[in-house]
C-alpha cells in the first residue's frame, strides 16, 4: 500500500531539494576585478599554482578565479573577433 502525499507536500519537498543545490552569485569588488584584469593581461591561462596564489591574495577561492578567467577568455575572444581587441592574441 502506497502512502498518499498531497500535491503541496510534493512541491515543498522539491523546493527544499532545489534550495540545497542553488548557487549564490557572488559579486567581485572593484579591487578584485582590477587585480584579476592585471593578471589576465599578462597571462590568459593560469596554472593551478597561480590560481591558488591569486585566490588567496584576493580572498577568493580557486574555483571563483578559474571561472572568472574562463569567462574573461570568452569575452576576450569575442572582442577579438569583433575587432575590439584591447590586447593582441598570442
Amino acid at each position: 500500500m502506497a502512502i498518499a502525499t498531497s500535491h503541496h507536500e510534493q512541491n515543498q519537498s522539491i523546493n527544499e531539494t532545489n534550495r540545497k543545490h542553488q548557487r549564490i552569485e557572488r559579486q567581485f569588488t572593484s579591487a578584485q576585478i582590477a587585480a584579476l584584469e592585471i593578471d589576465f593581461f599578462y597571462t590568459k591561462y593560469m596554472t593551478r599554482r597561480g590560481r591558488i596564489q591569486l585566490a588567496r591574495r584576493l580572498g577568493l577561492n580557486e574555483r571563483q578565479v578559474k571561472i572568472w578567467f574562463s569567462s574573461r577568455r570568452k569575452k576576450w575572444k569575442n572582442e577579438f573577433r569583433m575587432g575590439n581587441h584591447p590586447h593582441k592574441i598570442f
